[in-house]
């Protein structure tokens, strides 16, 4: 992980807030369909980087009784369509739960909702908590433009793709919320060990 610049700070600032405390509905995966496919652009261009809303696509974490992951929820689909959110609950269901578990293990990450945002396939952003669906575009140009996936955890993290220790990091949630597999955690910790990925660069 890299500094990524108060871009990054900005970001948090706006827009983000606490999630729910994760602890343990029997679905394992669900796309989100709604009545209505809202009306968007096809794209919108963020300093010069034009993203395209079709290609935005979410996997969360979240818990039924989590009120910041019912809003979230429903969120996504109003802003990007019902094709939009995978959603993981955890809830009842020990597959969800210990891919949760890994996940807190890898990033440090205890609370939901945690959502994953990819574009075009490629993952390029983990949040902790709810936060402002429509800054989704200009998250997605932020981690684009530095070549990396932005980790919100409280602390704001650049994994760069271009660092093989963040690429461990980066492949491993990548299968824990796209593929939804399960990771050797330890094998990862151990190859990680005694160096840092990164620097932190909010608060």
């Amino acid at each position: 992980m890299k500094k990524a610049g108060m871009v990054l700070l900005l970001l948090v600032l706006v827009g983000f807030s606490a999630g729910c405390i994760g602890s343990s509905s029997n679905s394992t995966a669900s796309t989100i369909s709604t009545s209505k496919e809202p009306q968007k652009p096809s794209y919108v261009d963020v300093n010069g980087t034009r993203i395209y809303l079709n290609e935005i696509h979410f996997y969360m974490y979240g818990l039924k009784t989590c009120p910041h992951c019912r809003h979230m929820h429903e969120w996504i689909p109003q802003e990007y369509g019902e094709r939009a959110l995978t959603y993981y609950e955890l809830l009842d269901n020990k597959t969800n739960m210990n891919l949760f578990n890994q996940l807190a293990q890898l990033t440090g990450i205890t609370g939901v909702p945690a959502i994953a945002i990819t574009y075009n396939g490629t993952l390029y952003a983990v949040i902790e908590g709810e936060f402002n669906v429509t800054a989704t575009p200009e998250i997605l140009a932020t981690a684009i433009k530095n070549d990396g996936v932005l980790l919100f955890t409280g602390k704001t993290y650049l994994l760069s793709y271009k660092d093989p220790k963040a690429k461990l990091v980066i492949r491993a949630l990548y299968t824990i919320f796209v593929r939804h597999e399960p990771v050797n955690v330890q094998e990862i910790l151990n190859e990680l060990k005694g160096n840092s990925t990164g620097n932190s660069t909010g608060n």
